[in-house]
């Protein structure tokens, strides 16, 4: 059952969000895992888990993840990917038998701000296609070089049927 907030409630715990997430331009999934793991990189820095250069490190085994966020392995491994891809997350391999450090990692202060001309600059930018998938048989392409519209490509002849 639900429970209405007054003045002195207390707080369920809850994880924060960095405000850079907002705009980065990463699955959900991947935000989702990124704040889980400020969670654990925060534990090691209480416990004082520093590798020889003074950074903070944390282990957490892919298999923990799943259960932790109720994704497959897979899932878990796919958005690791991403995250190391756009520059949040660090991963060194220890060797055969021993778990891999992670490094959760930040990006610069004016990545994700505006910039003075209005654009978003973003971790790892993505373009993205509008054509909604892939393109038609080659008969059925524009034939008419002019026509730039990318949105139309399937000019036929007259006795064909679409």
């Amino acid at each position: 059952m639900s429970k209405y907030m007054y003045e002195h409630t207390k707080m369920p715990p809850y994880l924060l969000m960095p405000r850079f997430l907002l705009n980065c331009p990463i699955s959900n999934t991947a935000k989702l895992l990124y704040i889980q793991m400020l969670g654990k990189v925060q534990l090691s820095q209480k416990n004082h888990w520093l590798d020889a250069q003074g950074r903070v490190y944390f282990i957490y085994p892919v298999h923990q993840m799943s259960v932790d966020m109720d994704k497959c392995e897979t899932t878990i491994k796919t958005v690791m990917k991403e995250l190391i891809d756009a520059d949040l997350l660090e991963k060194i391999q220890e060797g055969r038998g021993h778990p891999n450090r992670l490094y959760v990692l930040f990006p610069d202060e004016e990545v994700g701000q505006k910039s003075d001309v209005g654009k978003t600059t973003g971790v790892g930018q993505k373009t993205v296609s509008n054509y909604g998938g892939k393109l038609t048989a080659s008969k059925y392409k524009n034939k008419n070089k002019n026509n730039n519209n990318p949105l139309r490509d399937y000019d036929y002849d007259e006795k064909e049927s679409f």
